[in-house]
């Protein structure tokens, strides 16, 4: 029996959860989330992965390089980088290479697209994931950015778009569209009540569609290095859901 683990990672515990899905040949079970993760939970969690397991992260792995730069230029007194341009400067400090790979993919489906981690709140959490992430490296595990290793960056929000969910965080509309999933007694309940436990569980569907290399990983040699600094989305192949289950044909 194989896991995916699934992380829903915010600036605090109280709104962290991490979902956990047990895969055996005759189909998967999405056990009880845990909510109000620490970051001694996520280490131990994370740390804990057996060979051929994966977990999808939610939450930027890296800032645009471009930011990185311009903030280093100017903690060090060097002309602004954007002397030449604003306007295109803006846009690089703003997102990552993954975010707008994914945006053109998403913003058409729900009309909204990554939000930025070097321009909103969410810079925090990626705060928060560097340490972890650094943690991880000491304790013997680290993570490759780009995702070709254990944990992998992932977008719930995108991928429930692309997998044509319903708008909301429906674990009925889930079961519909794979119908192989199930749930331990009283877990489909937390993941419909919470929005954190539900973005986790489709953290750790995605996490498996990366174990089957049915997600989006760069492409090419420009991506590859954008990748490995700022980290990359793992967005699943839209017709991926039903193909996650065991049984289905590859």
């Amino acid at each position: 029996m194989e896991r995916t683990i699934g992380v829903d990672l915010a600036v605090g515990s109280r709104s962290t959860a991490a979902a956990e899905i047990r895969w055996s040949p005759g189909g998967a079970e999405a056990m009880t989330p845990t909510v109000g993760c620490g970051d001694e939970d996520l280490l131990e969690l994370l740390s804990g992965l057996a060979p051929g397991e994966r977990a999808g992260v939610d939450c930027p792995f890296g800032w645009p390089v471009a930011f990185v730069e311009a903030v280093a230029a100017h903690a060090g007194h060097l002309p602004w980088p954007g002397r030449t341009g604003r306007a295109g400067h803006y846009a690089r400090l703003r997102l990552r290479t993954a975010d707008r790979v994914v945006d053109a993919v998403v913003r058409p489906l729900v009309g909204r697209g990554p939000l930025s981690v070097s321009m909103d709140k969410l810079g925090a959490t990626a705060a928060r994931w560097a340490y972890l992430a650094d943690q991880l490296a000491l304790g013997g595990r680290p993570v490759d950015r780009t995702g070709a290793g254990p944990v992998v960056e992932v977008y719930p929000a995108g991928a429930r778009a692309v997998w044509r969910l319903d708008g909301t965080r429906s674990t009925e509309a889930l079961l519909k569209a794979a119908p192989w999933l199930r749930f331990e007694p009283g877990a489909q309940q937390m993941y419909e009540k919470n929005e954190h436990a539900f973005d986790a569980l489709i953290a750790a569907l995605v996490a498996r569609a990366a174990a089957l290399g049915l997600t989006s990983g760069p492409q090419g040699e420009q991506e590859d290095r954008a990748a490995a600094v700022e980290g990359w989305i793992h967005l699943p192949e839209p017709d991926s859901l039903i193909r996650l289950a065991p049984s289905a044909p590859s």
